[in-house]
């Protein structure tokens, strides 16, 4: 068997084993790439309010909140972003109870588990096949065996003849099979690049820690890796949390920024973190954080996206670029055409194989004799 041969099988063999998953993958991934506008269409009377008045106080709402959901824990609070937009707070895990909260009124206006609405249903299926970590790392393979399928697809799409212009054209007027051959070849080397990036990224996002590591001892210096969340000091018995109002203040005056996030805490030496996006940062919630001890208030560590070390904001930028937010709109409808190409890619590569496998004789040609 010739190296092309062995590249060709490869190649062919991968797609169709992995095909299927990263369809779903792709598909999904399109449609979270505008998340946010379909979800304040379907939902406007969740996620939308009237701006009237002033805002009420965070320790208000959420207990509020607690009051009508007793039995679930807060787990963290996603602030308003403009005027409109409402509190939205997570229950028991990120993934869980959504409860939204008008923030000017402070009444709730409705909930429901992750999984029960359409794009967070969507979210769980792109993120983890709806099966936990077992889904993520089957991604994160699928990741892995599509940065393959690109680096085969480019050896088999070298033309032999040495003509290369030949490899960019389609002939659309051909038969069906070579038309079919035409769009799996080009329409793979026009995305290739777009695939190995969008591929790469997502492998970072299941293997973060890892991936994080190994670019933390690449870059210069090398980069120092990210510090540990820090623990709030031990209380004394009876000694209640500070109020969420004053360690926003707080957080504010260490940090002027936009608070995109409230991480809540859940041990009783757990810290509250406070999230914050910079002007300057593509990232849709920001890489600041402020770390407060929950009892005391006092600042216990800051991490500063912009003058994090390199490794750090490298590993920070692969989200953005992930999802296309790193270039506005242009970049996202980009991120859905990307997402849309394994689709076309597996549908003609089927076909391929399909037309490949029904011409094949079922016996030499000395048997059937």
């Amino acid at each position: 068997m010739t190296a092309r041969r062995f590249v060709f099988k490869l190649h062919r063999y991968t797609g169709l084993f992995v095909g299927l998953l990263l369809v779903l993958s792709g598909l999904s991934g399109s449609v979270l790439v505008f998340r946010d506008e379909i979800e304040v269409f379907a939902h406007p009377e969740l996620l939308v309010s009237a701006a009237q008045g002033e805002r009420v106080a965070v320790d208000e709402m959420l207990q509020t909140v607690q009051r009508a959901y007793p039995e679930d824990r807060p787990f963290a609070i996603r602030m308003p972003r403009t005027p409109q937009q409402t509190y939205l707070v997570k229950m028991n895990t990120a993934h869980d109870l959504f409860v939204y909260v008008d923030p000017y009124s402070g009444r709730i206006l409705g909930a429901h588990q992750q999984a029960d609405s359409v794009t967070g249903w969507i979210s769980l299926l792109h993120t983890e096949l709806l099966s936990g970590e077992a889904g993520e790392t089957m991604l994160g393979i699928g990741g892995l065996l599509l940065i393959g399928l690109c680096v085969t697809g480019l050896v088999l799409w070298w033309p032999r003849n040495g003509k290369i212009s030949q490899g960019f054209k389609i002939q659309w007027y051909a038969r069906w099979k070579r038309l079919n051959f035409d769009l799996h070849r080009v329409s793979g080397l026009y995305l290739t690049l777009f695939l190995l990036i969008t591929a790469f990224t997502g492998v970072t996002l299941v293997f973060n820690k890892t991936v994080t590591g190994l670019i933390d001892a690449v870059t210069a210096s090398p980069s120092p890796p990210r510090a540990t969340p820090p623990l709030s000091t031990p209380p004394r018995a009876g000694t209640p949390a500070r109020s969420l109002d004053a360690l926003l203040h707080q957080a504010d005056r260490v940090l002027p920024a936009a608070t995109t996030w409230i991480g809540l805490p859940q041990a009783s030496q757990a810290p509250v973190v406070v999230r914050k996006k910079l002007p300057q940062e593509s990232h849709p919630n920001g890489r600041n954080f402020v770390y407060l001890d929950q009892y005391t208030g006092q600042v216990i560590q800051v991490e500063h996206g912009l003058t994090a070390p390199l490794g750090t904001r490298i590993s920070n930028a692969l989200y953005p670029i992930h999802i296309g937010a790193i270039a506005g709109t242009p970049t996202r409808v980009l991120q859905i055409a990307v997402g849309l190409a394994p689709t076309l890619l597996f549908v003609t590569g089927f076909m391929m194989w399909k037309s490949r496998k029904k011409g094949k004789p079922l016996h030499s040609p000395r048997r059937a004799h």
